[in-house]
């Protein structure tokens, strides 16, 4: 400032600099002050203050007060402390700035930001507990004290209803009081208040009268029964001997069907839970991750994880019989028009083919239904057949030798499989007994741990680079390899009294839906990788388990079998095979739907075989190419021409929602498979919620990438929508964005933005190296800024020279190899078809060769055409991706061995 004694030139210089500041601010942005030399606070929005005092124009997220220097308070935080912190452990207050909660959440929520309620039947802290099943609505509690709603079912007190009744009541709630003294001091039923054997108190005064009329009763049924035998001996004695034979015949055959269909053995299991006994030991119970102790009474009651296996409907003409057909073996050139016959009218032929084959109990499972052995079973109805069962043989197991397995024939060799139940927390020791007593090598697990609100099978294994002990078995986790649609784990197993470890291979399949089938391609190409890390050498069972052991693992199990069997002899049957693991365990292929994908797999396994080339084999191949003379190309050419020979044909009905939507629009010329099509989830003004964009899969991992098309004018907040909507930070063009005329109108200048309302898209930063990269910021109002990274190449990626050249599209992928991000990547093209199906391609082959070290370019681009069959759909892009991977491999083994 001028001194009191300057003179009035200075003053008036200060006011016009004064002026000038006030309508043009300062020439720095960030400043304020005498000359402009004073910074702005730095929590000040933009780093923009009031150029005389310094005061924010508004503060960035987490940050309130004039200068933005007091992080915001009272359980809120974001933009202007405008949002409400979630339920954090104790009301503590949530982080100011992105609202997470320092500890843990409160009990009842669960999230980063502990602000979203527990799903339906989980309950406490992180949602951790299962609401009791003897809540008076199963499963139906309050989310923070797991309290039952509607109190107790009969038999169930307290308040979260997992303590039996005291001796002496039953009922609902407990409120009912035992009105007879049971035999050997035994309680009443808690749930109906009987007793098997009941001592009438001593006072009763009709107890000399009940006693009579008992024996008077007997005495005179036995006279009945007595006077019944002679008659009928007499009777039979005047038949002739054949009608007598056609008598006796009609008899066994009924007892024969009454053994089969009903037995015997499901007479006695209808009470058998009335007649088993209870011992005055607690029962550790350690099912869906939880501790607790189970009282005699709920031994009896609560032994499964859940009632049923519920994956579909098991019979899909209800009770009506069908009589059986004989049903001819199918050529494997014929499996395809077999399929299509079979889909006519609504899968018809499936439906009905299903129907024909055996099904429940078709053979005796007494040792799975004895009292003793029915906690170790996850299910109420599926047991294994006495016959086929797996016998543990260890000497001095504490728990029997019984498990929930069978053996299963295949169609060459007796015990070729083991069909499991997936283990329960009481059942480990004795799942690891078993693998080590049968010397498995290979486990194949087609479930989740969980799926929705069920436990499905309890976690077995230890975790990467762990090691658990289970019994006398001691497993260490070596190796764990994470695949798009699986996970490959290789343990170490040890027996305590031997000193020789085995290696067992468990491959994990992680993507099979809950109540649904798996994609047919997907689930060869996870068979594909287990067959080609079994030895021939290797003759010890194969062991499947799902949750039940009898759904997904019959499924798995047919398709393994009968492909060796269609390999071997040309033909398949589907229809007897699955009858021949139904002698060995009841209900091998539970729903129609899993047999009919056993059908759709091995139509897709014998379409053409997938083979893996080692990266020597690779490039011996590739050494065709160095020419270019189209007769060097011959094998490739062969290649391409099978893969559009076997590339999906999809009909209008696979497109029925894309074409209602997009049809019309400009730049939808390749439309998305319902099946695959993404949705937008955020709501704008006359704008719907269906965008041509579709998820794509890496070798790592599934729904690693968003394909779609550069988008018009017209839709370029929708393009925006997309990128918020399903959390993409990485945009990767397939053309310099210069070329692309409709990208101005959402990409931004230099130090500029655009305004796509409602989004206004902000310019960061720019690079420009191997590939150009630009950072912006989408902001839609008050909520979190959006960033984004757009990466596109330095020049075409198709090249017209010969041979081509390779670099700007290696560079694209190795850039975007080496991303961080574990959100989705969206690849962009003029058609979102022409040049992302070859970046994926060779992105997923890359991911192939550093994870296993051998490739295969046709199973790859296979996979891409089922989501969408337009990628690599001419020969000169399936060419390129060869080119490109050769490129890659020669260039990485030179600077390998330049840094040897």
């Amino acid at each position: 400032m001028c001194r009191e004694d300057a003179s009035l030139f200075c003053l008036l210089g200060f006011l016009q600099f004064l002026s000038t500041v006030l309508a043009y601010g300062c020439p720095t942005p960030g400043y304020y002050g005498e000359n402009c030399s004073l910074p702005c606070p730095q929590n000040c929005q933009e780093g923009r203050c009031n150029i005389v005092n310094g005061t924010c124009l508004g503060c960035v997220s987490g940050y309130t007060g004039p200068t933005c220097d007091s992080e915001c308070t009272d359980n809120r935080y974001g933009f202007e402390c405008n949002s409400t912190c979630g339920k954090c452990l104790n009301g503590e207050q949530c982080n100011h700035v992105n609202g997470s909660c320092p500890n843990r959440c409160d009990a009842g929520v669960f999230g980063d930001k502990c602000d979203k309620e527990c799903p339906v039947g989980l309950f406490g802290y992180n949602c951790r507990e299962n609401c009791s099943l003897n809540c008076g609505v199963p499963q139906r509690c309050d989310r923070v004290t797991g309290e039952c709603r509607g109190g107790c079912q009969p038999g169930w007190r307290d308040l979260q209803c997992k303590i039996s009744c005291k001796w002496g009541s039953y009922g609902y709630n407990c409120n009912e009081t035992c009105q007879a003294v049971c035999a050997k001091n035994r309680t009443c039923d808690v749930i109906a208040g009987t007793c098997e054997q009941i001592d009438t108190p001593p006072n009763d005064p009709d107890d000399n009268t009940a006693v009579i009329a008992g024996v008077v009763a007997a005495v005179v049924l036995a006279i009945l029964v007595v006077v019944f035998i002679i008659v009928f001996k007499r009777t039979r004695t005047t038949k002739p001997k054949h009608e007598m034979q056609r008598s006796e015949k009609r008899i066994q055959e009924r007892e024969e069907n009454a053994h089969l269909h009903n037995g015997s053995e499901n007479t006695g299991f209808t009470n058998i839970y009335e007649n088993m006994k209870t011992d005055d030991k607690p029962v550790l119970n350690s099912d869906n991750n939880k501790t607790s102790i189970d009282t005699p009474i709920e031994k009896k009651y609560d032994v499964r994880d859940d009632d049923t296996d519920d994956e579909g409907i098991d019979n899909p003409y209800g009770d009506m019989y069908l009589n059986e057909e004989t049903i001819c073996d199918i050529p494997i050139s014929d499996i395809e028009s077999a399929i299509n016959e079979r889909r006519e009218d609504e899968d018809d032929g499936f439906k009905r083919e299903y129907a024909m084959l055996p099904y429940g109990e078709q053979h005796p499972c007494e040792v799975g239904k004895r009292q003793e052995n029915l906690v170790k079973n996850r299910f109420k109805t599926t047991f294994p057949y006495d016959h086929s069962r797996v016998i543990l043989t260890e000497p001095d197991t504490p728990s029997g030798d019984y498990i929930n397995a069978n053996y299963i024939s295949g169609l060459e060799e007796e015990r070729e499989y083991i069909a499991s139940q997936g283990p329960k927390q009481n059942t480990l020791n004795d799942f690891w007994t078993m693998i080590w007593q049968e010397n498995v090598t290979q486990i194949v697990m087609l479930t989740n741990l969980k799926e929705g609100v069920k436990v499905k099978c309890i976690q077995y294994w230890p975790g990467n680079m762990k090691a658990r002990h289970h019994g006398n078995i001691v497993i260490k986790n070596e190796e764990e390899k994470q695949y798009a649609f699986y996970v490959i784990r290789k343990l170490s197993v040890s027996h305590k009294q031997q000193n020789k470890p085995r290696t067992v291979m468990q491959y994990h399949y992680t993507t099979w839906p809950d109540h649904g089938t798996p994609d047919p391609l997907s689930l060869v190409v996870f068979h594909s990788h287990v067959m080609r890390t079994r030895t021939s050498r290797n003759k010890s069972p194969i062991l499947v388990h799902c949750s039940a052991g009898i759904g997904r693992t019959g499924t798995y199990i047919a398709l393994d079998a009968l492909y060796k069997a269609g390999k071997a002899s040309g033909k398949i049957n589907v229809a007897e095979y699955v009858k021949i693991m139904r002698t060995n365990r009841m209900n091998m292929v539970q729903t129609y739907e899993q047999y009919m994908t056993i059908f759709l797999a091995l139509n897709e396994k014998f379409k053409a075989f997938m083979e893996t080339q080692s990266l020597p084999d690779f490039s011996t191949k590739m050494e065709t190419l160095a020419g270019d003379h189209p007769a060097n190309q011959t094998g490739i050419r062969k290649e391409f021409q099978k893969l559009m020979e076997i590339r999906p044909v999809y009909t209008s009905a696979h497109f029925k929602n894309s074409s209602q939507h997009l049809d019309n629009k400009r730049g939808n010329n390749v439309l998305p498979l319902d099946k695959y099509m993404l949705y937008l989830t955020s709501s704008v003004g006359k704008r719907g919620n269906v965008i041509n964009a579709i998820h794509v899969s890496s070798y790592q991992k599934d729904r690693a990438f968003i394909v779609t098309h550069y988008p018009t004018p017209e839709d370029a907040v929708d393009f925006l929508r997309l990128l918020n909507d399903h959390e993409s930070d990485t945009i990767v063009c397939m053309n310099p964005l210069h070329a692309i005329e409709s990208s101005k109108t959402w990409l931004p200048e230099i130090a500029s933005s655009r305004d796509v309302s409602p989004f206004v898209v902000q310019h960061e930063s720019e690079s420009d190296t191997e590939v150009k990269v630009t950072t912006v910021t989408i902001i839609h109002g008050e909520r979190t800024p959006h960033s984004v990274v757009v990466v596109e190449p330095k020049g075409q990626l198709k090249s017209t020279g010969t041979p081509p050249d390779t670099s700007f599209l290696r560079s694209m992928v190795s850039y975007t190899r080496n991303l961080s991000t574990e959100n989705p990547i969206t690849i962009v093209s003029k058609d979102g078809a022409s040049l992302c199906g070859v970046f994926c391609a060779v992105f997923n082959s890359i991911q192939q060769i550093e994870m296993d070290d051998n490739i295969d370019v046709f199973t790859t681009v296979r996979q891409l055409q089922t989501r969408r069959p337009e990628f690599c759909s001419t020969q000169e892009e399936y060419s390129l991706v060869y080119t490109t991977l050769r490129d890659y491999i020669e260039t990485t083994s030179e600077t390998v061995y330049s840094n040897q």
